[in-house]
């Protein structure tokens, strides 16, 4: 008798982490690979999964087409709301039939912070989406990319961290330590910086956004701006999930995910703070949960 073998994946912008689980619940192994948001590149999100699902069965000596064993694999990404991407994705080259499952990352992720009922969530990743579930009823707000949207994520907060870094070369804006971190990380060359920009994906920008969370620890006064800002924004987005929920809907609890969100949560609107759970499990045990419901496993 063929086992059947579950794959969770959860890939945004940097990023994709899998977990690989038994029918059973036995967890297998987990990864981590490369981005993995459908919109910026389908062939590179599907490199980057199948790099994480073979990092981990590899060294159980498992390969993909052992006929032993029937993959389902349940995919939360980034990027499916164009349906070009989707598409794009969709009809890759796969090993996995039709025992493949595409949802959002924020739907994997809600369904992971309250173990499969109802809530609410904002990913405050690379970008940034909020996601309320309350059975079959889901409201997403955000989400449209960067550099469109996404405000109060990491690639929004690197962008703005390099606007004022060029205010300040050109004299409009005064250098603060933060400042002279950023144009230290590109030796203080204009050419090095302008270079580095003209290949910036969302993911380039992010990666200025850990100097941002540095001096806002060191209370940079343009960082602690920034991320107040930040704050403001999902503060916005999570205001507008209640407000499309409407007057008399039931009182979810929220979970933060993403490497920004703990830098934003405390500058949060107490009411918001208050309504703030921990998360049960992550996007990768969502997306597992995702396969369960789909095909009844």
């Amino acid at each position: 008798m063929q086992k059947n073998i579950l794959i969770g994946v959860d890939g945004g912008g940097t990023k994709c982490k899998v977990r690989i689980e038994t029918q059973a619940g036995e967890l297998l192994g987990e990864s981590r690979s490369g981005p993995g948001n459908i919109c910026t590149s389908a062939d590179e999100a599907w490199h980057n999964i199948l790099d994480g699902v073979n990092s981990v069965l590899g060294p159980l000596g498992i390969k993909l087409d052992n006929p032993n064993y029937n993959f389902y694999i349940g995919c939360g990404l980034a990027g499916t709301e164009f349906p070009p991407a989707i598409e794009k994705f969709l009809s890759h080259p796969h090993p996995f039939g039709e025992k493949l499952l595409l949802k959002s990352d924020a739907y994997a992720a809600c369904l992971g912070a309250h173990d499969g009922a109802d809530g609410a969530i904002v990913i405050i990743g690379t970008g940034v989406i909020g996601m309320r579930v309350e059975g079959d009823d889901i409201i997403a707000v955000g989400g449209w990319g960067f550099p469109q949207d996404d405000e109060g994520g990491g690639a929004w907060l690197g962008l703005e961290a390099v606007r004022l870094a060029f205010r300040a070369y050109d004299g409009r804006q005064k250098y603060t330590p933060m400042l002279e971190a950023i144009w230290q990380k590109f030796d203080n060359d204009l050419n090095t910086f302008l270079s580095w920009m003209s290949n910036a994906r969302p993911e380039t920008f992010g990666q200025i956004a850990p100097i941002v969370i540095e001096y806002v620890e060191k209370e940079d006064r343009l960082a602690l701006r920034l991320m107040k800002k930040a704050a403001k924004e999902i503060d916005l987005l999570i205001g507008t999930i209640e407000q499309r929920a409407g007057m008399g809907a039931k009182l979810l609890p929220y979970s933060l995910f993403g490497g920004v969100a703990p830098f934003v949560q405390p500058r949060l609107h107490p009411m918001i703070q208050n309504r703030l759970v921990e998360r049960k499990f992550d996007a990768t045990y969502g997306s597992i949960l995702m396969l369960k419901k789909e095909f009844g496993l």
